[in-house]
């Protein structure tokens, strides 16, 4: 609630929310004290006139997401990389105990004892998906009031694909598992942003491939074509009817979809030996790592990752540090010279 006056104005306005409704009336009172008197009364009246948010119970969580969530989300103005995350969000969600809850029911208590597969980052797109849904509800009228849904603390990813990792993986990888990673791994792009690449963005005579869109604004970028990466692609152009490198086999006009390529990756994973910490994303923090080593240029790597702020590049990268016990060496050994250059002058003994 809040109470305020305008500008010219003698009396006092309220401005509140009652069974989900926003309301804003005229107190007609000078003073602020007699204005919270008439506040309190507007509330109350505006409580028992509206009447009940919903008819009837409130729909079970399951219900409600495929009868009025996913739709919205399908219909709506959301890029694909929202859309696709809550969906995602929703798949982890339905399975799990909640899914068969009655939307009015659901407390905070009930969402922190949910538990999810993965680590923190899969846990919390769960959770902001339903954080969502509950927003929508209440605005829906649904529902009069939501839970707060707290997120659970995330790991920062480190792990990344050495070249005994990627041969191991990619002798077990699938198509098109095999491809999207190999021209993730090259070329920096999103797992989602190789998937939906189509013919025209491959620049053939100038070594590059070109990302119409994503993310960001900066992700409207070129990144590089390499020879293995062109050997697949000339591969796959053999016979090609699409306009889509990856058409979808079922949906005409259209690429595949990013789930079966992501359960692909965790069967081949688990055959490759390769520890739960790798997911496909990795790809892309091994071509941001790599690319800092051998050029030095973090603001080349914004540029083809195509981040918005350097400190979201600076998550990307996990350099080796194999190579700073040899710089701390080499720096103890400058300053041992420089002791000994110290102590042989005030002894007057010379260097040798």
């Amino acid at each position: 609630m809040e109470i305020y006056k305008r500008d010219g104005s003698k009396f006092w306005l309220v401005d509140f929310v009652a069974n989900g409704k926003r309301f804003r009336k005229s107190t007609r009172a000078t003073t602020k004290t007699r204005a919270m008197e008439v506040a309190a009364e507007l509330i109350k009246a505006a409580q028992e006139s509206s009447g009940p948010v919903r008819k009837g119970p409130a729909p079970i969580l399951s219900a409600f997401a495929s009868e009025k969530f996913l739709p919205y989300v399908e219909g709506s103005q959301l890029d694909s990389d929202t859309k696709r995350y809550y969906k995602t969000g929703w798949r982890l969600l339905s399975e799990t105990p909640i899914a068969g809850w009655r939307i009015d029911r659901i407390r905070t208590a009930d969402a922190e004892m949910l538990a999810f597969s993965g680590g923190g980052s899969n846990a919390n797109c769960a959770f902001r998906t339903l954080r969502r849904m509950l927003s929508l509800a209440q605005d829906w009228n649904i529902v009069q009031s939501k839970p707060r849904i707290k997120l659970r603390k995330e790991k920062e990813r480190s792990a990344i694909f050495t070249p005994e990792r990627e041969a191991a993986f990619l002798a077990v990888a699938p198509q098109p598992l095999h491809d999207v990673f190999l021209i993730s791994q090259d070329s920096g792009l999103r797992p989602d942003e190789v998937i939906r690449m189509r013919w025209d963005s491959v620049l053939w005579d100038k070594n590059l491939i070109f990302n119409p869109d994503g993310k960001t604004d900066r992700a409207r970028r070129h990144v590089p074509l390499s020879d293995r990466v062109r050997d697949l692609l000339r591969v796959r152009a053999q016979g090609a009817t699409s306009e889509w490198v990856f058409p979808s086999k079922r949906k005409k006009k259209s690429h595949i979809s990013y789930f079966p390529v992501a359960k692909q990756f965790s069967k081949a994973r688990e055959e490759a030996g390769l520890p739960d910490d790798i997911v496909l994303y990795s790809a892309r923090h091994s071509f941001a790592t790599d690319m800092l080593d051998r050029t030095g240029n973090i603001v080349l790597v914004q540029k083809m990752l195509g981040h918005e702020s350097l400190t979201t590049t600076q998550r990307y990268l996990h350099p080796e540090l194999k190579d700073i016990a040899e710089l701390v060496n080499g720096r103890n050994t400058e300053h041992a010279k420089q002791i000994l250059r110290h102590s042989l002058r005030h002894s007057g003994a010379t260097i040798q």
